[in-house]
């Protein structure tokens, strides 16, 4: 069999696509691994801080893997999403910034490895990995991880901090850990992936730490081709983009005031009125950020409202605003001018609306809780423009979001989902007055929640035309600070 599916550790700062079969510099997650999460770590030119505790190959003290395995045991019970815990405990624990990179990326890459750790961890097992013990597997993922991914830890420490976890609560199976960790650092050159020939979304799904219901499911609609080029999109998450808030500063003045405040960014690409953090940065820490200057969008989303174009005067209805970022987005085009109606199913999410229109200094925004799939009375040919971004099942962000692989055989089996979505678009569809324009948008691929409902809506509604559709995949050829979310748009228009 070629060495094509073997699995090696990454080299140190390599770059470029992988081979075909080999979890390579392509997937590596080292000590770094937290400054590609957006919003995690504050930028820094200091080296050292992307290392473990005790310099370069040195490892993290044992309290740090210790705090981290009780974390991720936490999450794999309470079933929450480890992006809300882990901004919650970061705060408790209030590590310095060698330490909280370290647990970071422990925890959120032994959360989007998973599926690759467990299929390696079921080749050197002989016990099922149901069998296992939660503190024993986990224990054996940590140290998987930090063997694979992370180049600034030795495989001997990875291996002997993981029994030390193992010691404190189950003792007896000490000697079965380090069993299969040291097995791994032996075979490690002999151990294959799945056959891609014989089996490509097995294939898929290790390679790239993925359901093989969503390999097969892109497959299906999209080509393994673009499936994998998709899957390649997701190893690393887009760095932070920020657009400008247009009724107070323009994108060339937003530029200069990021590069006085020491901030690294660039034009976008595919916005006149965004800007890319070229290196890594919590967007919340920025002077002009807090100044309500500008807000984070991704450009995918930002280019849907570009789309829809509303104007100064216009009336917007929001279907499902919160967090509001494309309220605040339309706001911004319509320079302040016009009203725009927020809504929201959940009375406890109006907040982050409503302070993010007060830091943009934004006044024409009313949020209100309201139930989408239900039409307004009230609405009815009430609006020039209507936002309709409905819940989806999210795999367009699956690398801003580790926890979600998890979940995603659920949520491709939730039948309920589209027609929910079929329903929002329905009440959304009465609310533009003729000549107005409607936006259907999704953060997804999936061509039944994108395409198909848009094309099922038109059959059934001979009173609108599409006037442009883009699916937007992350391109794996792009540097991260280039790539975009995964994301579908539809701009709809009213004729009759």
């Amino acid at each position: 069999m070629s060495s094509d599916n073997t699995v090696k550790k990454p080299r140190v700062g390599g770059k470029g696509p992988a081979p075909s079969g080999r979890l390579h510099s392509h997937d590596s997650r080292n000590c770094s691994a937290p400054s590609k999460r957006p919003g995690i770590r504050k930028a820094s030119k200091d080296p050292a801080s992307t290392l473990p505790p005790g310099g370069s190959g040195s490892p993290a003290p044992r309290n740090v893997r210790a705090l981290a395995h009780s974390f991720l045991l936490r999450c794999e019970t309470d079933e929450r999403y480890v992006n809300i815990a882990l901004d919650r405990t970061l705060r408790e624990l209030r590590f310095d910034s060698r330490d909280r990179d370290f647990f970071t990326a422990l925890v959120y890459g032994v959360t989007e490895r998973r599926i690759t750790l467990d299929y390696y961890i079921s080749l050197l097992s002989k016990k099922p990995l149901a069998r296992l013990d939660p503190t024993v597997l986990t224990a054996l993922r940590m140290g998987l991880y930090q063997i694979i991914y992370m180049d600034g830890v030795p495989d001997s420490a990875a291996c002997n901090e993981s029994v030390k976890l193992v010691r404190r609560g189950a003792s007896s199976a000490a000697p079965f850990v380090n069993a299969v960790l040291r097995s791994f650092i032996r075979r490690r050159d002999e151990l294959r992936l799945p056959d891609r020939s014989a089996d490509p979304y097995g294939w898929l799904s290790v390679r790239y730490s993925v359901p093989a219901e969503l390999a097969a499911l892109w497959c299906e609609q999209y080509g393994e081709e673009q499936a994998e080029r998709c899957l390649r999109g997701m190893d690393e998450p887009p760095t932070p983009t920020l657009r400008a808030n247009l009724i107070r500063i323009d994108r060339d003045a937003l530029l200069k005031r990021l590069e006085q405040d020491g901030i690294s960014a660039e034009p976008s690409p595919y916005s006149p009125h965004s800007v890319r953090l070229t290196a890594p940065c919590s967007p919340a820490s920025i002077p002009a950020f807090q100044e309500g200057l500008c807000t984070v969008q991704d450009d995918a989303s930002g280019m849907a409202v570009e789309a829809l174009a509303p104007k100064r005067g216009d009336t917007v209805i929001d279907m499902c605003s919160a967090p509001g970022g494309k309220s605040f987005a339309a706001a911004a085009l319509m320079h302040g001018e016009g009203r725009i109606m927020s809504y929201d199913l959940y009375e406890s999410k109006l907040s982050l609306i409503r302070e993010g229109a007060e830091r943009l200094g934004i006044e024409i925004i009313t949020a209100a809780a309201r139930d989408s799939s239900q039409p307004d009375p009230d609405c009815i040919g009430a609006a020039d423009c209507v936002i309709c971004d409905v819940p989806c099942s999210g795999f367009g962000v699956l690398a801003k979001k580790p926890d979600m692989r998890a979940r995603v055989g659920e949520r491709i089996a939730d039948s309920e989902l589209p027609q929910l979505q079929s329903r929002i678009l329905a009440a959304a569809s009465l609310y533009p007055r003729v000549g107005g324009r409607l936006l259907y948008s999704t953060c997804t691929l999936n061509r039944h929640e994108n395409e198909e409902q848009v094309e099922a809506f038109l059959a059934q509604n001979s009173g609108y035309s599409c006037e442009q559709m883009h699916t937007v995949f992350p391109d794996p050829d792009l540097p991260a600070y280039l790539r975009t979310d995964g994301f579908f748009y539809a701009v709809l228009i009213r004729n009759t």
